[in-house]
């Protein structure tokens, strides 16, 4: 076993598979045809339009968030339809990664630190529901800290110092796996003994160098 005593994990493409790619072809569809916009000048992996931001740290609801795209959307586009186009990012459960969460939360303390918004935290708690009959999502780890519900997103620091303060973690013991290089070096920026996981099919390998599985 690791000197670790507590494991924070990001979820998109770490515990989650996820595909920027699948919801700027499918807000695509939704984009009039004559408006010459690419989506993905609106969202993509590396950088987003303000609305997400503000979605991500819970500042617009879902209705606002609905209307605010809207604005480049073809007119008879429905609340339905915006649901879908971008709840498509999430992808597919891999099965050994719950496993294995419920293993090591018997032997650590964990958590899950993600930048999430209210139509994602709704379809991954329906997903732990139907595929893994739990109540919600956030019962994989001993607590979930979401941007939308501590209104902050990573990398700003003051997501993980929330963290850190309300679970009473020191960093030096804390590991965290993220797949985004932004937000690992904030981590450690903070003490944080931080890892990026630059493919999502390597987590377990990066676990057992690490001693923690």
């Amino acid at each position: 076993m690791s000197n670790f005593k507590n494991l924070v994990f990001d979820l998109g493409n770490v515990i989650i598979d996820i595909d920027y790619q699948l919801p700027i072809a499918e807000f695509q569809k939704l984009v009039p045809a004559d408006s010459g916009l690419n989506f993905s000048s609106i969202v993509s992996y590396s950088t987003q339009h303000k609305i997400f931001d503000l979605f991500e740290k819970g500042q617009i609801t879902v209705p606002q968030f609905r209307n605010e795209l809207r604005q480049f959307l073809k007119q008879d586009v429905l609340d339905s339809d915006i649901d879908l186009a971008w709840n498509s990012i999430l992808l597919t459960y891999p099965k050994p990664k719950f496993d294995m969460l419920l293993d090591l939360k018997k032997r650590y303390r964990t958590f899950a630190l993600s930048n999430i918004n209210e139509l994602h935290v709704d379809a991954i708690d329906a997903v732990a529901r139907q595929k893994f009959g739990v109540s919600k999502f956030a019962d994989f780890f001993h607590a979930a800290y979401y941007s939308n519900e501590v209104g902050y997103r990573k990398p700003e620091p003051q997501i993980y110092e929330i963290l850190l303060r309300a679970e009473n973690l020191k960093p030096e013991e804390t590991f965290f796996v993220d797949d985004k290089l932004e937000n690992i070096e904030a981590a450690r920026a903070l003490g944080i003994q931080a890892y990026h996981l630059a493919e999502r099919d390597k987590l377990q390998h990066l676990l057992t160098e690490l001693h923690i599985l």
